[in-house]
């Protein structure tokens, strides 16, 4: 049975751009900014200056670990590198139930906005059920082009994601030098946010989603070119890319919204195609509505191709059904982990829309993959001293700082999760905790094999 992936398939132009298209920039431009909105209000630019130097931090530390760990196992790997198997099968399992989430929410976006945006943008009413087939036809797309092969679906959601970078950035362009006079450099600071200085923590913690595919690359170590020396490298540069798209694209919407008025912009449902389609035109607003569509199944493929990598490396190293961990001869790919986790999403999509209907389930896979993003990056984040140790002998001052100051920051986002207790939260919540539980079940079954694994990583 074939269980390695191909090696040096891609370089560090598709790796970086995996980050960027992992995070759906276009979908995140025109409409997931809302949340930072309802609490940044006119200050949302300063929240998403904030947000990147966050996040910059978090990259820092990955590019650390990278430099010494690498393999398809991602996350996984670097846990397992810092605190042995047990943990790492903690967090290769929370890695995988995230990633699914987040692919549950990527593909309810379009079965639940996609009408929306019809409706709101351009007046055409859309059947109800439409969201069926638009859930099938979004994990078939995303299945399809992962199992194709790494090369080709790396370069595809690359060339898209700068795509809708340089469009969305061209537009915001345009608006800013066509209507020079909404121009206003305060929207940087807490003038505008609802409680000043609380209203942009607050945003800052919910500017966090915008940004979190950018470690997508971190899967991809056993296929990419030099991975200890790239892999990390694309991470930087994924979120320097994310950051000035998020920073200028939030400071266009916000002056053009006008900071006073930025209450109705957080309310709508995809206010970055009304703001377009006023200030530019109907043809504007046609393609980054297309443009979001697409940012969309590129977020998708990206999410199918990390997590199937994970679960493909814990099946090899026995932790999972090592049926997971099989490989596609001609395509090199990890077909039936891929096919796992895209049925999974359907199922979960499938029962929460019947059971909450779309946007409540959308809102509670999105509150199930924050909180498992969290965990995840948390336990990450504070492997870092412990695989300094391993590897360089000894524990760096700069190296626990960062663990101890990120691990924090991770803390406050997971609280403000709860700021507000809504069914869709109870219900991402209790995903979160019934998953949380199956791992510790599951670890105390196969707790037998973390000794064998550990013994072969001090080798």
């Amino acid at each position: 049975m074939e269980t390695t992936l191909k090696k040096d398939s891609i370089g560090l132009k598709e790796t970086m751009l995996q980050g960027v298209a992992s995070s759906a920039p276009a979908g995140a431009a025109v409409a997931t900014l809302t949340g930072a909105a309802a609490f940044a209000l006119g200050s949302l630019p300063l929240t998403a200056v904030i947000g990147f130097l966050v996040v910059f931090l978090n990259a820092i530390v990955i590019n650390r670990i990278s430099s010494k760990v690498s393999g398809a196992g991602g996350y996984y790997e670097y846990v397992k590198n810092g605190y042995g198997a047990r943990a790492a099968m903690f967090t290769g399992l929370f890695y995988v139930f995230y990633q699914t989430m987040a692919l549950t929410l990527i593909v309810l976006s379009i079965a639940v906005f996609l009408p929306a945006i019809f409706s709101i943008g351009f007046g055409i009413s859309i059947p109800s059920i439409i969201w069926l087939p638009l859930l099938i036809l979004a994990l078939a797309f995303a299945f399809t082009v992962s199992y194709l092969g790494i090369k080709g679906s790396t370069g595809y959601t690359a060339i898209m994601a700068l795509v809708e970078i340089i469009i969305i950035g061209a537009l915001g362009a345009y608006i800013i030098l066509s209507h020079p006079a909404i121009n206003n450099v305060s929207v940087f600071t807490p003038k505008y946010a609802a409680g000043g200085f609380s209203g942009v923590g607050l945003g800052v913690l919910l500017m966090y989603t915008a940004f979190s595919g950018f470690g997508a690359s971190t899967p991809l170590g056993e296929e990419a070119r030099k991975p200890k020396k790239i892999i990390g490298r694309s991470v930087i540069f994924s979120v320097i890319i994310l950051g000035a798209f998020f920073i200028f694209i939030s400071y266009v919407f916000t002056v053009a919204q006008g900071p006073s008025n930025m209450i109705t912009y957080a309310g709508e449902i995809v206010p970055g195609i009304t703001i377009l389609k006023s200030s530019v035109g109907p043809i504007a607003a046609i393609v980054v509505a297309a443009l979001f569509i697409n940012s969309l199944l590129t977020g998708a493929v990206v999410l199918v191709n990390g997590a199937s990598r994970v679960m493909m490396a814990m099946g090899r190293d026995g932790l999972l059904p090592s049926g997971l961990s099989r490989i596609s001869v001609r395509r090199k790919t990890p077909y039936i982990s891929a096919a796992a986790i895209t049925l999974a999403s359907f199922v979960i999509g499938l029962i929460g829309v019947l059971t909450f209907g779309g946007f409540n389930a959308f809102l509670m896979a999105a509150i199930a993959a924050t909180l498992g993003v969290l965990f995840v990056h948390a336990v990450i984040n504070a492997s870092l001293p412990r695989i300094e140790k391993k590897f360089d002998g000894r524990m760096t001052a700069s190296g626990i700082l960062l663990s101890a100051v990120t691990v924090v920051i991770f803390g406050l986002i997971f609280y403000s999760t709860f700021l507000q207790i809504e069914p869709y939260v109870v219900v991402g919540t209790g995903l979160f905790i019934a998953w949380l539980v199956f791992n510790f079940i599951y670890v105390f079954l196969v707790r037998e094999k973390f000794s064998t694994i550990n013994a072969a990583e001090s080798a």
